[in-house]
């Protein structure tokens, strides 16, 4: 591996923990995902290196619109409640549980998506509207979402990397 190489990877990894630690609150995560994208768009197609001061102020003006703090908020309580219904033994529970957790990976999609897409001064409800019409993108980004989450389930310690990594993965899926 050249120096280069190692360089990179370091600096895709520091923008997964930064993502991750921005993320931590749950009504931050959309605009930490919207930072970290520009950190890594920055990164590629300018070879600017991702910098804490950089992220954080991304991060600011990520979150002066609402729809940063709202979404993540509804998407965290329907998760909560489908969680709830599938182990509470709600009648259907077995049978809507999964359907509902598919229907929220895929809005995880449409916003890492979103993410992807977010420029500082953007409005997140015009880039949440924006339709996306790319199934092989979306597939590809569900494989990475899978993914995570089984990464995550055998080796907990990688939950520090993969909000990093899914952005990675949003930010590949755009730019191919």
């Amino acid at each position: 591996m050249t120096a280069r190489t190692l360089s990179l990877a370091a600096e895709v990894l520091l923008v997964g923990v930064l993502v991750c630690l921005a993320a931590l609150p749950v009504v931050t995560s959309l605009a930490a995902a919207g930072a970290g994208s520009v950190l890594l768009r920055e990164l590629v197609r300018e070879g600017r290196t991702p910098t804490v001061r950089r992220f954080l102020s991304l991060v600011g003006k990520a979150l002066r619109d609402p729809v940063a703090v709202v979404v993540p908020v509804v998407v965290l309580a329907v998760g909560v409640l489908d969680v709830l219904a599938v182990v509470g033994g709600l009648p259907g529970g077995r049978v809507i549980g999964p359907v509902i957790g598919l229907a929220l990976a895929a809005v995880v999609i449409v916003l890492l998506r979103a993410a992807a897409r977010w420029r500082p001064g953007d409005r997140w409800a015009a880039r949440l509207a924006e339709p996306v019409l790319d199934p092989v993108g979306n597939l590809a980004l569900l494989a990475a979402l899978v993914v995570a989450v089984l990464v995550c389930a055998q080796a907990p310690a990688f939950v520090v990397v993969l909000p990093g990594l899914l952005v990675f993965a949003a930010v590949a899926v755009e730019g191919r």
